[in-house]
């Protein structure tokens, strides 16, 4: 992986971590994840418009983190300890 690749999948990551509701965090990791397998042997321009189509799904995944600070749900099962 490249540099913008690895970054791009760390900010990924890092804002799937940030979203309130346990079924879309789980939903964004697991997306995030396949997303970059399914892309990992790209070259040349394949791989630079996956990485811009990758920057507006960052885009999407920080406005849907903070509505979901601004509207917060109730804990899942799964995450009640």
């Amino acid at each position: 992986m490249t540099s913008p690749q690895l970054s791009l999948f760390r900010s990924l990551v890092r804002e799937a971590s940030k979203v309130d509701n346990y079924n879309f965090r789980s939903y964004a990791h697991r997306r995030v994840k396949a997303g970059f397998l399914a892309n990992r042997n790209l070259q040349g321009e394949e791989a630079t418009a996956a990485i811009v189509e990758g920057g507006k799904q960052l885009e999407m995944l920080k406005r849907q983190a903070i509505l979901g600070q601004l509207y917060p749900s109730d804990r899942s099962v799964m995450e009640s300890n």
